[in-house]
């Protein structure tokens, strides 16, 4: 027997045959009908936006909590192994994941999923998004202030006294990215490539301030090695956690774990297989940057024998005491982190100038010199980045890298 469902005497649904055909309907019952019919339909669109909402909250939450387990743990561990500068890349992959999360969520509500509470950020969202922007250019005004002040304690010579300028400077145009009229036409022209978000306001940030750090560097450069005298600058250690912070910090920026997915996210690092072509634009790369290195240390020889005198002295001391497999890593941790960060990450929104500079400004150990060599291997490495992958790039780098390390490491020391 089956059982009762309901009849329209005791409250339960309607049986269909109940309703007259549409056709039969008086003009105010077929109002009524499409009313009916229309809200249906209302409170169906709504209940799916709620569900897409809740869904996209929590992935993005999900993420987010992974995002901040990964970097606390990896950044404890590497400040007991006294990696700090791991332990800084970690704590800014931290920061981009929760800025992507910010604007995963404000897309959201601009667009498909418009006014769904879900998505709106709480009190202590709000706090955040208030505090953490801040709080990042506060920490660069910070450094920099420091910076000055160990420049000032130095002897008041021309580059000391300069160095010093330079950062109280540099500390004032950090400051001004805290204000949002003046941060808005910055990271518009750092990132020409980019829409105006939270993400996008930390990396012009970092970018503003890593471009201010070649000049007061490298009028204190020598006093600072001095102060590291005896401890290696380079070990197997600090190679591969440096390796792990450049790959979180460059999978954070994009968005992995809280706006894409891991396909999504190695499609947006330009992490794709290596065609034919590619291998051809790779050897052909690799020889072309052979021989901009060559010819740039060349002209520096002859020229500038000082400032040779400086880079290659600085090399030895990365790179010559380094083992065979040690100098294999060093080439590998280089190729794949950098390329990573740099091509993979930021030259799609920055672009290949700004992409270039920013990577020469990270090598601030070498002279101008030095570093206008780096400019150049790094327009030349985003060209194959543009041209192929950012998997074409990393070969290149990590092929050019090896093979630089292992040069160094056989040619003689200079008198």
């Amino acid at each position: 027997m089956v059982a009762n469902q309901g009849t329209p005497d005791d409250g339960g649904p309607e049986p269909p045959h109940s309703r007259p055909p549409l056709a039969e309907m008086t003009a105010e019952e077929h109002a009524a009908e499409l009313a009916r019919l229309a809200d249906a339909e209302r409170e169906s669109a709504a209940l799916a936006k709620r569900i897409a909402a809740d869904a996209l909250g929590g992935r993005v939450h999900v993420g987010l909590v992974r995002w901040l387990v990964f970097a606390v743990a990896g950044a404890i561990l590497a400040l007991l192994l006294q990696h700090p500068d791991a332990a800084i890349m970690l704590a800014a992959a931290a920061l981009f994941a929760l800025t992507q999360s910010w604007d995963v969520r404000d897309r959201a509500r601009a667009g498909e999923l418009a006014g769904e509470p879900a998505l709106e950020p709480g009190a202590v969202g709000l706090s955040l998004r208030m505090s953490v922007p801040i709080a990042v250019q506060v920490l660069a005004t910070l450094a920099y202030i420091g910076l000055g002040s160990y420049a000032h304690s130095l002897a008041p010579t021309a580059g000391h006294v300069g160095a010093e300028r330079w950062c109280w400077a540099a500390a004032a145009a950090c400051m001004a990215m805290t204000i949002p009229a003046l941060a808005r036409p910055i990271t518009q022209s750092l990132l020409p490539y980019a829409t105006w978000s939270y993400t996008a306001r930390l990396s012009a940030s970092i970018a503003l301030a890593l471009l201010l750090l070649p000049v007061p560097m490298r009028l204190v450069i020598d006093e600072m090695i001095d102060l590291l005298s005896g401890q290696p600058l380079v070990d197997v250690g600090g190679l591969v956690s440096g390796l792990v912070g450049e790959v979180a910090f460059a999978a954070a920026a994009i968005g992995l774990w809280v706006a894409r997915d891991a396909r999504a996210a190695r499609e947006r690092l330009g992490l794709t297989a290596m065609r034919g072509g590619h291998v051809v634009v790779a050897v052909v790369g690799l020889g072309l940057v052979i021989a901009l290195n060559s010819g740039m240390e060349a002209l520096e020889h002859a020229h500038f024998p000082t400032l040779w005198a400086a880079d290659q002295e600085m090399g030895r001391l990365i790179a010559g005491d380094l083992s065979l497999a040690a100098s294999i890593l060093l080439g590998v941790s280089a190729g794949v982190g950098e390329e990573l960060l740099v091509r993979g990450a930021l030259q799609p929104r920055a672009g290949l100038f700004w992409a270039s500079v920013l990577f020469a400004a990270g090598h601030v150990q070498y002279t101008w010199f030095g570093m206008l060599t780096i400019l150049l291997l790094g327009v030349l490495l985003g060209i194959v980045r543009a041209r192929t992958n950012t998997t074409t790039a990393i070969v290149v780098h990590a092929l050019y890298d090896i093979i630089a390390v292992i040069s160094a490491n056989a040619a003689p020391a200079s008198p």
